[in-house]
């Protein structure tokens, strides 16, 4: 059965190569399960009270259930389903009224967009948050209420925030912690009673659910207002019907976490394979955060003078998946907020792309991608 869960879906074309699993993990076999049923047996409004409206309730209760289970939340927070960690982290910084926010400068946009007139704490060279600014900025705000969100892990570099270590010094201050856990959960062991976080979110399509449901956990006793209003449902925190089929997905989803941990070993050694011979093969390149603790499946390679855009399309064309580290705004794309607040150059942060594998990952797949980055190496440094 445990392989089962890691049966992953396979693309039509067995030549292709998937490395962008930060930006959606491949949905799994145990997930279309689950999904196919819920909608064969005609699972209707959770709200409703005839049997059919008991089934969806149902469904809900065990993703709670299985949220609990899989990533250790205590008996003394509240699970409410959302449509995503974009919508989650939204509904942390604006419901909850008459707090500071004190963020890392590499969060999501969805925290750095929604945050209000924020006190930003620096991180260093390795993507890591300064400590030593966040206990003074929590002492400056001394006597103020105060949310502190800073990410588990980023979504580009994969840097891995020390986040039992923030939780001590936000309580110490007597301020809330929130982390955003979308790229950690399915990757590395998350435990929310041992790190300590008074919120949590996390986004099902992160560790092979779909797109559509999301999760924000939080202490009881903190006083939140919906930023989505409507018949009450979600304890009167997300009016709409309840996305039951996403929610099945992320339930059965879960159920496969330990299997995913499972992999990530296998996984590392394919990463840093990939770096490995990415560095002996051309100067000048850098890997973000390589010398800091990361996700076991994430690479930022920088190519010196040759625009993000440029490789991804020769990616693309290799039939490999890739991305870059730039947000896209308008059409318009921005050198990457994360590398710049870790010292990079803008020269660095344009042409840079993100290598993100995952369990569908072979040692050929990684060999195809060293050759077609040394190919566009070639062409456009070396002139070949």
């Amino acid at each position: 059965m445990a392989n089962e869960h890691l049966n992953l879906f396979s693309l039509e074309n067995s030549d292709y190569i998937y490395a962008d699993y930060n930006a959606t993990f491949p949905v799994s076999d145990n997930v279309k399960e689950s999904i196919l049923e819920v909608l064969s047996k005609q699972v209707l409004n959770p709200s409703s009270l005839h049997r059919k409206g008991q089934e969806a309730r149902r469904i809900l209760q065990d993703a709670r259930d299985n949220i609990r289970s899989a990533i250790g939340v205590p008996s003394n927070k509240e699970i409410v389903f959302t449509s995503g960690a974009t919508e989650a982290n939204s509904l942390v910084m604006k419901g909850i009224a008459g707090f500071q926010h004190v963020i890392s400068a590499v969060e999501h946009p969805s925290i750095l967009n929604s945050a209000c007139n924020p006190h930003i704490i620096p991180v260093n060279q390795g993507g890591i948050v300064d400590l030593l600014a966040l206990e003074r900025i929590l002492s400056e705000l001394k006597g103020n209420r105060v949310i502190v969100s800073v990410m588990m892990a980023n979504n580009e570099t994969g840097v891995v925030q020390p986040v039992k270590e923030i939780a001590e010094i936000a309580h110490k201050f007597e301020t809330i912690y929130h982390t955003d856990a979308a790229q950690s959960v399915g990757k590395i062991k998350v435990n929310m009673e041992d790190l300590g976080m008074d919120l949590l979110t996390l986004s099902a399509h992160k560790f092979g659910g779909i797109a559509g449901s999301g999760v924000l956990i939080f202490n009881k006793d903190l006083v939140i207002e919906p930023i989505i209003v409507g018949g009450g449902q979600e304890k009167g925190l997300r009016g709409g019907t309840e996305n039951i089929v996403a929610i099945a997905g992320l339930s059965a989803a879960l159920q496969s976490i330990s299997n995913l941990l499972s992999k990530m070993d296998e996984i590392k050694e394919l990463r840093d394979q990939l770096e490995c011979e990415l560095l002996n093969l051309a100067s000048g390149i850098k890997i973000f955060g390589k010398n800091s603790k990361r996700l076991p499946n994430t690479s930022l390679i920088y190519m010196p003078g040759v625009k993000s855009d440029v490789q991804l399309m020769h990616f693309d064309l290799n039939n490999i998946a890739v991305s870059n580290g730039s947000a896209c705004s308008s059409g318009k794309v921005e050198p990457s907020h994360v590398l710049l607040a870790m010292g990079a150059t803008r020269e660095q942060a344009e042409c840079s792309i993100r290598v993100s594998i995952g369990p569908q990952t072979k040692p050929q797949d990684i060999r195809k991608i060293v050759d077609c980055w040394y190919n566009i190496y070639e062409k456009n440094i070396l002139g070949k």
